[in-house]
């Protein structure tokens, strides 16, 4: 990133979670204390999805965002989410540490991951939210439908890629 030494966007690097293996740990015990238990998904099938998350082929692909050399966030594309196969592929387990929120992190990861749909020649992306739909709408997706999940209301968003 371009910038002068010291600036807090050159202290910030998206990486594929294939390039940091050190981090699939951290970012499976993230999903699995925020969503996976209450899915009654187990902490060894979260930590699978993030070990074959981490490759830059095919999905599951995830990045996760450094800062200062710190694991920060994560986002995950995936081919389909549990509750609605039909759609695919999917921006998922997108997250930010509380430490580094309000630094713009997400929006990185959000941008890295729609750059990789577009390279992978994807034309759409699903999400599920059930806080941020304001944020996202302001980033072009739209609501498709309005359900109840393991985690509460939630609304399906889709995007389409040009």
């Amino acid at each position: 990133m371009m910038g002068h030494a010291g600036t807090k966007s050159e202290k910030l690097e998206i990486a594929y979670l294939a390039d940091q293996p050190a981090h699939i740990q951290t970012c499976a015990s993230w999903t699995y204390g925020l969503w996976g238990c209450q899915s009654g998904a187990t902490y060894e099938q979260i930590l699978d999805k993030f070990v074959s998350g981490a490759n830059k082929k095919t999905l599951p692909i995830t990045f996760v965002a450094l800062y200062d050399g710190k694991p920060a966030g994560m986002v995950s594309f995936w081919t389909s989410d549990a509750s609605r196969p039909e759609f695919t592929p999917w921006l998922s387990a997108l997250y930010v540490h509380p430490f580094y929120r309000g630094k713009g992190i997400s929006i990185h990861l959000i941008d890295q991951l729609i750059a990789e749909a577009v390279r992978l020649a994807y034309t759409e992306l699903y999400l599920m939210t059930e806080t941020a739909q304001a944020l996202y709408e302001k980033f072009g997706w739209t609501e498709i439908q309005q359900l109840t999940t393991p985690y509460g209301e939630s609304v399906l968003m889709k995007k389409a890629l040009n």
